[in-house]
């Protein structure tokens, strides 16, 4: 049975000091981690600004999570690892990095932000459609609801972390 094991970036495998930037009125801001962000609701005035989210230090310096290592366990049973994330195309190379201190390579890094404007989970779920076409099974996880409701609703096993 072929399988496939799919995870979100930030939150889920990693945690990165990366905030999403609230820019308002008058050059104020506010700073939100990814788990701030999936609850946050943009006021009249304010807009986002996901830089830090495009630049691969953050991704470089980041520290994982304990589904790491359940990461490493099925990579290591040969299984299919895919990641599967909000962020810039411009880290794919950084997560591949990331990864391979701890011994996984991701058969594709898929990047769904590009920019302020994406629907992530609709975005998420059309990359999750394509991997479905390659596999017997595919299994899910990410840290936001929404995302994680999307897989759902089309056949993929899906949890919340």
């Amino acid at each position: 049975m072929k399988k496939a094991f799919v995870f979100d970036f930030d939150d889920t495998l990693a945690f990165t000091d990366a905030c999403v930037l609230v820019l308002g009125e008058n050059s104020s801001f506010k700073r939100l981690t990814p788990a701030e962000f999936n609850r946050y609701e943009l006021q009249s005035g304010e807009r986002f600004d996901f830089s830090q989210f495009k630049d691969p230090e953050f991704v470089l310096n980041g520290e994982p999570t304990n589904l790491m290592g359940f990461a490493v366990n099925v990579f290591a049973e040969g299984h299919s690892v895919f990641i599967l994330t909000a962020r810039h195309d411009s880290v794919v190379n950084a997560v591949q990095q990331f990864l391979r201190q701890f011994g996984v390579t991701a058969k594709a890094v898929h990047c769904v932000g590009k920019d302020a404007e994406t629907d992530i989970p609709k975005a998420k779920r059309q990359v999750l459609l394509s991997i479905i076409e390659n596999h017997d099974v595919v299994y899910f996880y990410d840290d936001d609801a929404a995302n994680v409701k999307a897989a759902q609703e089309i056949g993929v096993k899906s949890y919340k972390v």
